[in-house]
């Protein structure tokens, strides 16, 4: 698959998928605005929590660039407001993780504000260079889990697209489809409001050659049912310390569907998905309009009047997950002290 962003050095811009097209359109933004950037992750151009972080870390770069600051002090003031501005979705620990380590590597520079910029520049690059090397560490982590032949049920999409290149969930199914000669299987939900299963997923699946079936989420319990699936593989927009994780919406439901099942419920995220301070219960859950429920593909499916409650994410409670699979490793039955010798070590 193609890069979902990526820094363009003659240009000294941000070149990314625009996802909202996908699938019937491939389209791209160019730009030089980190304001621009920052429109892009609130209105989900791109998404996906690795994704998003890679993508604050270039919004950061390109407002250092924006400031033309001559002095340290005015150039670290513009970094701080543009920081606010780019962190746009609230529930997504990689967003803030990433103008955070901007910030700081700012701030503990040596240098004069030119060098500060060039510095930014690299480290924007070496946050898009480390997801991928994370991601192909969790697909080879993955690899004891999944056997050959394997069908996995994911939702929503955390592969290619909602990382820079490869995917968490992606990178399961990728390195084991490699290993095991092309045998693996996805059966991906459609995800509503906004179909991320079913526009993304899907698409660059089925770009690579890997035997997808797509279903609605409504029909998860009887595919589980049937004896359909042997595993599910989800992605994290957030992992506390607890184990709890934050995902898109239906994931609780599928976790206890599999539960019920027997079937093992993996999640998949780097270790910057983890948050080791937010209690549970703290979770900012981030709440969308609600004519993404009204509507599909811009035509109302209901009264366009309608109440709608429309959370984005929901969380999953780590007793209802078999293990946790990182760029460091799996934490199997995750719970507070084995997701605490994780982290720190």
């Amino acid at each position: 698959m193609f890069r979902t962003i990526e820094w363009l050095d003659e240009e000294q811009a941000v070149r990314l998928v625009d996802q909202t097209k996908l699938p019937l359109v491939t389209g791209h933004i160019i730009t030089t605005s980190h304001e621009r950037v920052a429109h892009a992750i609130k209105i989900m151009e791109i998404r996906g929590a690795p994704a998003i972080g890679a993508a604050a870390g270039m919004g950061m770069a390109l407002a250092a660039i924006e400031s033309k600051s001559k002095a340290k002090d005015e150039l670290l003031d513009f970094l701080e407001k543009a920081a606010v501005t780019l962190n746009t979705r609230p529930t997504a620990v990689n967003l803030t993780w990433a103008t955070s380590r901007m910030l700081s590597v700012a701030r503990n520079s040596k240098g004069s504000a030119a060098d500060i910029v060039n510095i930014l520049v690299d480290e924007a690059k070496e946050i898009a260079e480390e997801d991928i090397r994370m991601c192909r560490s969790i697909g080879e982590y993955a690899l004891p889990l999944i056997k050959p032949g394997f069908t996995i049920q994911t939702i929503c999409n955390a592969g290619s697209l909602a990382t820079v290149h490869l995917g968490t969930v992606g990178a399961v199914i990728r390195v084991a489809h490699e290993k095991y000669d092309g045998s693996i299987k996805v059966y991906a939900a459609e995800t509503r409001p906004r179909q991320q299963g079913a526009r993304l997923t899907v698409f660059e699946l089925m770009e690579d050659g890997i035997d997808t079936t797509l279903i609605t989420d409504g029909m998860i319990g009887t595919v589980f049912r049937e004896g359909r699936i042997d595993c599910c593989v989800v992605g994290a927009d957030r992992i506390l310390r607890t184990g709890h994780v934050t995902n898109k919406i239906g994931t609780y439901t599928m976790a206890i569907t599999a539960k019920y099942h027997n079937i093992p419920f993996y999640v998949a995220a780097p270790m910057s998905t983890i948050d080791m301070q937010t209690n549970s219960d703290d979770i900012e859950i981030e709440e969308r309009n609600g004519n993404e429920v009204r509507m599909i593909n811009g035509e109302y499916i209901t009264v366009p009047s309608a109440k709608v409650y429309n959370p984005a994410f929901d969380t999953t409670p780590p007793e209802l997950i078999t293990a946790i699979i990182t760029d460091k490793g799996v934490v199997k039955n995750p719970n507070e002290n084995k997701m605490r010798k994780m982290f720190e070590s």
